[in-house]
């Protein structure tokens, strides 16, 4: 770090000697506000020029290097470890890319709903949407996450969360324009939470100091989890595959839904003034979609995809339940992953103690 300190230095009074030379005469009877305002200009100039050979290669930057965006690898994460959600694997891939396209002239920040039951993959996504998104993945300084519990337990504070979701939004993007912030159990937040922020969501939403426009807002909820199961099961009946539906099928679903249902949501001017994007539906997964989550996580701790019947079977009957049509899982991959690692320990116990006998 010593080393590169004089090359910032050389290169900062390099600049401000060019400055000096380049005001006019006419400053002698200056305009101090102009002045400043070039001062100010030049030393900006001065760091951004020469921190990506200093600052950046010991601190994360708001810079391509690492916000790679890389949507390619966003899409071959979803196709090979998302089961069951079609419409979102399509839409997400979509929204961000085109949002990522066209960022130096995007006129709002992206904003998405999730919906759907636990377990269908709202979380799994939104992690692998920041994996690809950024260099540090979600431990990024510029992925904000929230979630509704712990963030915001009480209804009684809610100006004073509106409050502080305002000033944090505004830091964020300050300091990062292209900042990701992910909104867990939104349906455990107060209501009216997010109408402070409707704002900065809009088309053209920039001050002089806040650009907001190349951010990413998703919100995850467990909200119409059933009315997607519904209305599913109603396409389902009348001959129509699993894999053909579509978003239309689903969209006004969930936008009655969320604005309907308590929670952060309910009666939100978020709705109302249409600054969501994309409402994306996460379908009810069938057994089919949670043998193929235990069969990810056995490769996870195992390396192999190779799990035996009964162990699969096995840990199907512990790890699942139906609902009523005894097509849906009740709980989608929710338990999975710790129900493999419960399984697999206890096969390894006994094998070890067949090997001592």
């Amino acid at each position: 770090m010593r080393l590169q300190a004089p090359f910032w230095f050389r290169n900062f009074l390099a600049w401000c000697l060019c400055l000096s030379i380049a005001v006019e005469p006419s400053y002698a009877f200056f305009d101090l506000t102009q002045l400043t305002n070039d001062i100010r200009s030049g030393v900006q100039f001065a760091f951004e020029a020469t921190k990506d050979h200093t600052l950046c290669q010991y601190y994360e930057c708001c810079t391509r290097h690492y916000i790679p965006a890389d949507i390619n690898a966003l899409r071959n994460s979803l196709e090979a470890y998302l089961f069951g959600q079609h419409i979102a694997k399509k839409l997400v891939v979509d929204a961000i890319g085109g949002h990522f396209q066209q960022i130096d002239k995007s006129e709002k920040p992206l904003v998405i709903s999730f919906h759907g039951a636990p377990g269908t993959g709202k979380n799994y996504i939104a992690e692998h949407i920041a994996n690809a998104l950024f260099k540090k993945g979600s431990q990024s300084d510029f992925v904000h996450k929230y979630l509704g519990r712990i963030d915001f337990p009480l209804e009684s504070k809610v100006n004073e969360y509106k409050f502080r979701l305002v000033e944090d939004i505004k830091r964020a993007t300050a300091k990062c324009p292209t900042s990701l912030f992910i909104f867990d159990e939104v349906e455990k937040m107060p209501p009216g939470l997010f109408d402070t922020i409707v704002s900065l969501l809009d088309n053209h939403a920039y001050t002089r100091e806040h650009n907001f426009r190349q951010s990413i807002f998703i919100f995850l909820s467990n909200v119409a989890g059933p009315e997607i199961a519904n209305q599913l099961k109603l396409l389902l009946d009348k001959g129509t595959w699993r894999e053909s539906t579509e978003l239309h099928d689903f969209e006004r679903t969930l936008e009655i839904s969320a604005y309907n249902l308590e929670g952060g949501l309910y009666r939100s001017e978020m709705i109302e003034s249409h600054v969501v994007d994309h409402f994306v539906p996460f379908l009810p997964l069938e057994q089919r979609h949670v043998e193929k989550c235990i069969i990810r996580e056995y490769h996870k701790l195992t390396g192999s995809v190779n799990i035996d019947e009964t162990l699969l079977k096995d840990i199907l009957r512990e790890a699942v339940t139906f609902d009523e049509t005894g097509i849906f899982s009740n709980n989608g991959c929710k338990r999975v992953s710790k129900k493999v690692e419960s399984f697999y320990y206890n096969r390894l116990r006994k094998a070890q103690r067949n090997e001592e006998l």
